[in-house]
This record gives structure tokens, sequence and C-alpha cells, in this order.
């Protein structure tokens, strides 16, 4: 007769399926891993697919990290290894070399990863379900680091712009929307790139369709730059297909549209002619954010603003600085003396 738990759930006595839940309290019946090789389920690969554009890029960083801890050795194509046959040794000595090297934020979301890459395994059934829990009881690096990244001021956006204002070739034009895209719009490097002409709602609005992380559809306001937006479609014309396309060192327009490498691209480039120092794609974003907070609206609307499921990473983006703080402090405390001088 086949066993039961208290709840009368049946458990057969064979192999057991990593579909299957777990024994009476908790323990497995089976624990064998699998002996499939490399390419069985390709958890990586699959995992991979699961993902954003934008969370790929970043996401296959990891992996391909945390491969050549484990491995000890260089590895081309992390998402072709036999995740399943990792071992707890391996996680343990991942996680504490990429604390040794890595930003706490790093390091968490390349854990993250590797959990994840782990559960599509054992849902491929390369990894039996006790392995899976022993292994992806990795835990998350703690601490608290001063975010990365910064908000520009006012001279240095006037100088950003003015960079792109002053190439008289059609990049100018193009470089000039890329960039409001970001700061204006709050927009991923991703999301810009992918954006077509067919997603301009209202062009006298400045109203554009972005699909954003999650497959998630947003109506987004570039009213702020809508003559940006006007100016590269002049040049570019409204026919369809990508709104960001190559543009040659001739100034011929190309018809293919740019990936995020190359909006990351633009912003070093018009970054480094204007003067105003190391600056990336997501700190137009993060300039965005702060302009939202200094002009006195809420983490409510901002969480709307950047499209964020999570209350808790909006506070991320503001990029005020510790003076400002301090000011706000004199201005709002009052702190009774007693009636001494």
């Amino acid at each position: 007769m086949k066993p039961r738990n208290s709840l009368g759930s049946v458990f057969a006595t064979g192999p057991l399926s990593p579909y299957a839940p777990p024994g009476p309290r908790g323990i497995l019946i089976h624990s064998k891993r699998s002996s499939g090789g490399a390419g069985k389920g390709n958890a990586a690969q699959r995992y991979l697919a699961s993902q954003a554009p934008s969370g790929q890029r970043s996401q296959r960083w990891a992996l391909t990290e945390m491969a050549r801890i484990w491995k000890r050795r260089r590895v081309k194509d992390a998402s072709r290894l036999a995740w399943h046959r990792i071992t707890a040794e391996d996680t343990d000595r991942i996680r504490q070399d990429l604390a040794a090297r890595y930003r706490v934020a790093t390091v968490n979301r390349a854990l993250t990863a590797l959990r994840q890459v782990l559960q599509f395994a054992w849902r491929d059934g390369s990894l039996a379900y006790e392995d899976y829990l022993r292994l992806s009881k990795i835990k998350q690096v703690r601490g608290e680091e001063l975010p990365p990244g910064r908000a520009l001021r006012p001279h240095e956006l006037e100088a950003l712009y003015g960079a792109c204002a002053a190439d008289p070739k059609p990049q100018g034009r193009r470089d000039a929307l890329a960039i409001a895209l970001l700061h204006a719009a709050g927009l991923r490097a991703g999301e810009a790139a992918g954006l077509r002409v067919e997603d301009l709602v209202d062009r006298r609005q400045g109203q554009v369709l972005v699909r954003g992380k999650g497959r998630r559809e947003d109506v987004v306001s570039l009213e702020a730059a809508t003559s940006l937006l006007e100016d590269w479609l002049a040049v570019r014309g409204d026919r369809a297909g990508p709104l960001l396309l190559q543009v040659w060192a001739s100034g011929k327009l190309g018809s293919a549209g740019l990936g995020a490498g190359a909006v990351f691209q633009i912003v070093r480039k018009r970054a480094a002619q204007a003067g105003i120092g190391r600056t990336s794609a997501h700190d137009l974003r993060r300039t965005f954010a702060t302009s939202l907070l200094r002009a006195g609206y809420d983490h409510l609307l901002l969480q709307r603003a950047l499209r964020h499921r999570d209350l808790q990473s909006v506070s991320a983006y503001d990029r005020r600085p510790a003076s400002e703080v301090a000011a706000a402090q004199r201005k709002a405390i009052f702190v009774p003396t007693g009636g001494r001088s």
C-alpha cells in the first residue's frame, strides 16, 4: 500500500519526479541527481530567454562571471554549461568571490540569476527537488553602500544638449532625442532603443507607447522635449520602423535601428564632448527621478513615472546630496531652547 502523510497525500515508492511535492515533514523520498549532460534542458538559456532584453544583457554577464569562478577558467558561453551539476561548495565559493569583487547589489542580482537557473534545471528534470532546495539556499550578501551613479546638474544638462546641437549632421538631432528619452521621459536605454514610429501615440503631446520590463506597456510623456522629437522626425521622416536609426559617418540614414549599446555610447560620447565627466545612460534616468523629487512630487508619483512595481526600489533613484538634506532639515526642523539664548 502506498504511504500517506497526515494530509492524505499519496507518495510514490519509486523514483520521484522533480515536479512532485516533498514527503512528510518536507523529506524527499528521492534525491538522486539526474545524469543529464550539458545540453539537457538548457536551463540557463531558458532563464535568459525569460528576461527582458535589458535583463538578458546584465544577467548573461552575471552567469559568465559565476561560470568563471565555478570552472576556475574563462567560459565563452555560460548558458551552455550543465548548471545542474554545480555543488553547494561551488555556490559558496561563487558567493564569496563575488562579494570580494563587486557591490552588494551586483552580487545579489547575480545570485538571484543562479537561483533562477537552478529552478529551471529542476523544472526540466535535470535537478532533483531536494538538490534544488539545498543549492538555492544561497544567502544574500548584506550591507548598504552608497548607490552608484549621479544626477546631472542644470549646467551639465545644458552642456550635454549643447554638444548635440553643435553637431550639424543628422547624428546631432538623433542623439539629442535619444538623450531626451532618457532624461525627459525617464526611459531605460533598451526602452529608448526599442521605440518605433508607430509607438508615437500623440506627437503633439509627445506621448509614446513604451514596452518595458516584464512585457509591461505604458504611455509615457515626452512633452518637455517634443521640439527635439520633431527636429529628428524632420530628418528621419515618419515612415514606419525604429524611431532611432543608424546614421553613417557621411550623414546618410540607415534603415536599421539602434541597440541599447549604441544608446550607451551616444551618452558617453556626448558627455565627453560636453566635458561633464563620466556619465552613464542610467544617470539620465536618475536625473529624471531626482528632478521630480526636487519639484515636490512624492514617491508614489515617482513610482508611476519610473514604471516600477516595487516602491522600495524607487528610493535608489533619489540622488539629492546630503547638503540638500541638511538644508531641508535646517528649514523644517525647530528645536526649542527652553529659554536659553
